[in-house]
């Protein structure tokens, strides 16, 4: 994380008005309903696309919270007060980072808006990077080296593996599935503008259907189709 933090601080430049060499990407974006392991898809599948193309010099990486990490040091914010924000349920995420500024530190939702955005860029067009969330899906449309990938599945099946996974009751869980997947939707539609109809995945997998070394072996065939390796 350090090392993609100072690499980020570095280079960051507006994507928008960045020179390449070469096309912008490869990048691969995991959307996931509440209860779908995201995290754990975007590991294992980091694992087996490094050691399928055996160069250390081209490894890919994935990314999830460190995103947290890099806006919070472009807006002056200490790491520790905006971690918890995506979980947050009362409050929309700009509502959540507005309310962890000092009084002598004030940014608008649109310079917020707009940090997460470059950072979420930045990642993409640099390359060799698996984006879990954080409306990746929505800031990476128009990279033509890209896959998107949508994780869903039945209610039902979500408020048991929540209800398992936290120890709670069925009743609370489908509480919190709920509002996670209606958070999550809300924040990735900040990012669409009027655009709500765009297609956004060009794959999707139900998670109650598949395994995780399923979807991972199906992803790895649609971008060697690809040619993003």
């Amino acid at each position: 994380m350090e090392n993609l933090l100072l690499k980020y601080m570095n280079e960051r430049i507006r994507p928008e008005i960045r020179k390449f060499d070469e096309l912008p990407g490869p990048v691969i974006t995991i959307s996931r309903e509440c209860g779908c392991s995201g995290r754990i898809i975007a590991e294992k599948l980091t694992e087996r696309i490094n050691h399928k193309i055996n160069n250390p010099k081209q490894n890919w990486k994935w990314v999830n919270k460190e995103i947290l990490s890099l806006a919070s040091k472009e807006l002056k914010i200490n790491p520790g007060q905006i971690k918890n924000i995506l979980k947050t349920v009362d409050k929309t995420f700009l509502d959540e980072i507005a309310s962890s500024f000092t009084v002598k530190y004030y940014a608008s939702d649109t310079r917020i808006r707009r940090v997460i955005r470059d950072v979420v860029r930045h990642l993409a067009i640099t390359g060799n990077v698996i984006i879990v969330g954080r409306g990746s899906e929505a800031l990476t449309q128009d990279i033509q080296r890209s896959l998107h990938v949508k994780l869903y599945a039945p209610l039902k099946w979500k408020v048991d593996i929540i209800s398992n996974r936290c120890r709670i009751p069925a009743e609370e869980a489908e509480k919190i599935v709920i509002k996670t997947d209606k958070r999550r939707l809300k924040f990735m539609e900040t990012y669409l503008l009027k655009d709500q109809d765009k297609v956004l995945y060009d794959i999707d997998f139900n998670c109650a259907k598949f395994s995780h070394d399923e979807i991972i072996d199906l992803i790895l065939k649609t971008i060697e189709m690809k040619s993003l390796l």
